[in-house]
Formats: C-alpha cells, structure tokens, sequence
C-alpha cells in the first residue's frame, strides 16, 4: 500500500467533514421545495439510508482485509465483470469530483466573488487539491482530523447563534399538507450525498487496525447526516418553509442573518471559508481514490502520476455545465437520483455484500482435511 496507513478516527472525520457541508448546501433548498414545513422527517429518512449505506460497503470491505474495491470486485463478480464494475466506480468518482468542483466554482461566484472568472477559481482549487493528492491517503486523513472538528463546528455555532430568531410555529402544521410518499420522494435529492460513503471500499484498505472500523464508518455518516437534520430544522424554525425553498443556500442565509446586540455580525466570510475546507476535504479524497482506483486497475504501483491526468479530466469536465442550475439541479436529478444512486451507491454494494457473505457461509461449512 505504499507505506500508506489511516486510522479509524481519520476514517471517521473523512467521511464525516466531507459529506456535511455539500449535503447541507446543495440539498437543503430542494428538500424543503417538495416536503416544505416536513422536510426535517425527510431529512432523517436520508440518516437511514445513508447509515445503511455506509455499514454495507464497511463490512465488505472488512471480509477483504488489505484489498480495495477494485480488487475485491474482481472475487467477489468474477474477472470481467469486476473490472467493468470498478471501471464504473472510477469514472463515477472523476464525474462526482468534476461535478464538485464546479458547484464550488459557483458557490464561491454566488457568493464572495462574483466578478471573478470560472476558470481562475477552477485553476486555483484544483492546483490546491493535488498536492494532498498526491501525499497520499495518510496526509489527507491526518487533514481531516485536524478540520473535522472545525467544520462540524462551522455549523453548529451559526445555528446556536440564531436560536432567538427560531419559532416552532414554523414547522406547523406537521404532516398536515404531506402524505408519506411526499415526505420520501423529499429524500431523494438528498440521498446520493451521504450514499457517496461508497469511497469507504477503497479507504479501508489502509486502516492498521480494522477492529470497530464499522462502527466508525456508521457514525461517521450518522454525524454528517445529524447535522444536515439539525440544519434542516434551524432553517425551517427561522424562515419557514416558502423563504428557504426559494433559496439556492439556506445556511447561509441564516449565517447572513446573525446579528448579536450589534457586534457579533457579518459572519458569512468566516464561516464560508470553514465551508471551504469540507469542499476540499472532499475534492482532495475523490481525486486520491480515482487516481489510485484507475492505477490498480491498470495494474502498475505508479499512482501518483495518475493524479494529474485526473485532476485535469476533471477540470475540463468542470467547464461543461453553463450555469449553477445544469450542475446543481439537473445534474442531480436527471443523472445522479436515478441511475448513479441506485445502481453504485445502493445496488452493487449490497449485491456484492451478499456474495461475500455466501461464499464466507460456504467457506467456512467445507469440511476440514
């Protein structure tokens, strides 16, 4: 593994700070939009997937100590067929990874620097996330560990610093307008950013120890996921329904929102560049696992040369989407909800989790000598 190695509470805070962030901000708006005032009960049905999600590609991963998803695969649904598998999980990981960093382009343009070109910040982030890249898994876990807790704390504090703007009456009336196919389909958009877990087939190769690496990687989706309920709700209790469906960033509405006697104002340049650190977390993670997938696919130990091809595909993929709307909303919906989450993010870690369990079943019923 090239001397590279991760503990379980990197693996945590990996999974944790990169998924909370782009949950929060980029699905908040459309999940309020169809389940509007019921969009917390949503938000918890998006927890259990996820979880669910995370404990499946978890406990593959562990039947294969030492082995990634590119070589399991192969075990588990035979030469060709896992090759075709993995190859898909490689390109899906460079599109996600474009797919990013263009959304982070025009949060950053909505936001801070609306004059600023695409194509600078796309430059400029991308140069940035080589470098964890290409350190490897090691630099990035021991970056996360130091940024989880700031992330998570980047949207704790802007909702405790709004709870005297917050009213219960806004969640009313519960389950009045909603049926339980609505509060479910409310789900949908939200699902695919906590079931992208699935990079767990290939970070738990690198654990020294994979004693409670499950529990870890549950956990780790249950905070990212508790804190996008925790969003959902602060929001809901601040603006209603109407005003944050309309809003392409709910979040930060409510950070723009914080005034304190005056002085504790004028928040949104601090707490966005905590934002920041989760985009890059999570830029830096994806660019690492296609990179070292597609070198283990071809089968040469020379990854680190693959991190700049990738990294550059990606950026050119970047440049397609016209607008916020093609890469936020219809790329989601049209693409992301119902072909990429059901088949890699559901189907296949499931299907190979029971395969590996039927054969470790009929492994361990062949009789000895």
């Amino acid at each position: 593994m090239d001397s590279m190695v991760l503990s379980n509470r990197q693996i945590f805070w990996m999974i944790a700070s990169m998924q909370m962030l782009m949950l929060i901000l980029l699905t908040s708006s459309a999940t309020v939009q169809i389940a509007k005032q019921d969009a917390w009960a949503s938000s918890l049905l998006v927890v259990v997937m996820g979880t669910g999600i995370a404990y499946c590609c978890a406990k593959v991963s562990t039947l294969y100590p030492g082995q990634t998803l590119i070589s399991f695969s192969h075990h588990l649904l035979g030469k060709w067929l896992g090759r075709f598998v993995s190859m898909l999980y490689i390109i899906y990981w460079i599109i996600v990874y474009a797919a990013i960093l263009r959304q982070f382009t025009s949060f950053i343009i909505g936001t801070i620097l609306p004059e600023t070109p695409i194509t600078s910040i796309l430059l400029i982030m991308s140069l940035a996330v080589i470098y964890p890249a290409i350190q490897g898994i090691t630099v990035i876990g021991r970056l996360s560990e130091v940024l989880g807790p700031i992330i998570v704390a980047g949207v704790l504090i802007p909702i405790l610093l709004a709870v005297n703007k917050m009213d219960l009456e806004r969640l009313s009336p519960v389950f009045g307008d909603n049926n339980a196919l609505t509060v479910m389909s409310a789900a949908i958009p939200s699902a695919p950013f906590l079931g992208d877990c699935i990079v767990l087939m290939m970070l738990i190769s690198f654990l020294k120890q994979k004693k409670s690496v499950i529990r870890h990687s549950v956990f780790s989706v249950l905070l990212a996921g508790s804190g996008f309920v925790l969003s959902i709700f602060a929001v809901l209790m601040m603006f209603g329904p109407m005003v944050t469906g309309s809003s392409p960033y709910p979040l930060l509405l409510l950070v723009r929102s914080i005034s304190i006697g005056g002085v504790v104002e004028n928040l949104d340049a601090i707490m966005t560049a905590i934002w920041m650190m989760s985009i890059y977390i999570k830029l830096s993670l994806y660019l690492f696992a296609a990179s070292y997938g597609t070198a283990e696919w071809f089968g040469t130990k020379k990854w680190r040369p693959f991190v700049w091809w990738i990294s550059l595909i990606g950026g050119l993929i970047a440049l397609i989407p016209r607008n916020y709307v093609e890469v936020s909303i219809v790329f989601p919906t049209e693409v992301a909800v119902p072909y990429i989450f059901p088949l890699l993010n559901v189907f296949l870690p499931l299907l190979m989790l029971i395969i590996a369990l039927a054969k470790r079943k009929r492994t361990d019923q062949l009789p000895y000598g």
